[in-house]
């Protein structure tokens, strides 16, 4: 019908609108944090685009929420403002009605979200575990970066370089302070490189500069010049590899009967399940009084969306500490919000019928 083509284009325009919005403000923030990271030397400077991918692809299924609560919250709203959702009501719709074309466009796309959080969300917390494994195995050349200065794993080097040609991994104006057996060096080079030898030893070589050894504050330093200076970098040892609950695939996740897997479970299938009952709670909250032309629908709205959210991470966090039964904690919160649901249709049912019999 007419009026279903026409909420399900606008519901797909206003979503991938909103969705657009947050992951540009996620990227951002995300970004921002990773450059923080790189700084502090806890990152390679080549891993930022790689975790930025692994950290978005963890907070997408509560973007795609947002957006699909709000994509679905914003048409109605305006056919209320806009007087449609009145006419449409008039010709015999009620507002039960709506379900069918918003839950049409809701169900895909929770069911997207389903495999975001079941399926795809572990795989990728897996390969970002396994590449900071990597990261952490190689050598401190790796967090070399131009105009930072970083911190070797063992905090025994800091390094600053001016300038990095990525062809030749030549740097330029190279100034680095080691303190080896207690003894304070300074090294400041006018190039270096970084060295593999056959037997997979690994060298900084450093090319026309000086050395200065000394105790601070005394004058005695002695100051060595060289041609060529090489220092040995030793690998960090990666140990064991590391998995968490979150990197646990669905099938064992599911064979387990821990808390803690208990409570990962609750999550992955609670975040899809509540878009989809937050895609049908926004039909009531879109209300608009077109006399007074104001709603609190919006307040409403994302005051609920938080108490939705909180309630689902006091459940996990109370079923991970053993203190809830796994069904009850998967349960409850849901059916909560589904009885605030039913008394929101209810709710605004009877408002609108009052409305329609006054004179």
């Amino acid at each position: 019908m007419l009026y279903r083509r026409a909420l399900t284009r606008e519901m797909g325009l206003t979503t991938g609108a909103v969705l657009t919005v947050l992951i540009a403000i996620a990227l951002v923030i995300l970004f921002i944090r990773l450059l923080g990271d790189v700084a502090r030397g806890e990152l390679a400077n080549q891993a930022v685009f790689a975790f930025l991918g692994f950290s978005l692809l963890y907070f997408l299924p509560v973007l795609m929420t947002i957006a699909l609560f709000a994509g679905v919250l914003l048409p109605l709203s305006r056919m209320w403002r806009d007087s449609e959702m009145v006419i449409w009501l008039n010709a015999g719709l009620s507002l039960t009605q709506w379900m069918r074309p918003v839950l049409t466009f809701a169900v895909p796309f929770s069911l997207v979200i389903l495999l975001l959080t079941l399926v795809l969300n572990p795989w990728a917390q897996a390969k970002k575990s396994e590449y900071r494994q990597d990261l952490r195995s190689r050598s401190e050349s790796s967090l070399i970066a131009p105009g930072l200065f970083a911190e070797s794993s063992i905090g025994q080097r800091v390094y600053y370089v001016e300038s990095l040609n990525p062809l030749t991994g030549i740097v330029r104006n190279v100034f680095m302070q080691s303190r080896i057996d207690g003894q304070l060096g300074l090294v400041v080079a006018r190039e270096g490189n970084h060295t593999q030898l056959p037997d997979g030893s690994r060298y900084l070589v450093f090319k026309d500069g000086r050395r200065y050894e000394g105790i601070p504050g005394q004058l005695d330093y002695r100051i060595v010049q060289f041609e060529r200076y090489w220092m040995r970098l030793d690998p960090v040892a990666a140990g064991d590899k590391v998995t968490g609950i979150r990197q646990t695939p669905p099938g064992e996740l599911i064979g387990d009967a821990s808390p803690a897997a208990r409570a990962e479970l609750l999550w992955r299938l609670g975040v899809p399940l509540s878009a989809l009952i937050l895609a049908v709670m926004a039909i009531p909250l879109s209300f608009v009084n077109t006399r007074a032309r104001r709603s609190y629908g919006l307040v409403i709205a994302l005051l609920l969306y938080f108490v939705y959210n909180n309630l689902l991470s006091l459940a996990q966090a109370w079923v991970a500490q053993g203190r809830l039964n796994p069904w009850v904690g998967m349960l409850s919160p849901h059916l909560l919000m589904l009885l605030a649901v039913a008394a929101l249709f209810y709710v605004r049912a009877r408002q609108y019928g009052a409305r329609r019999k006054r004179p």
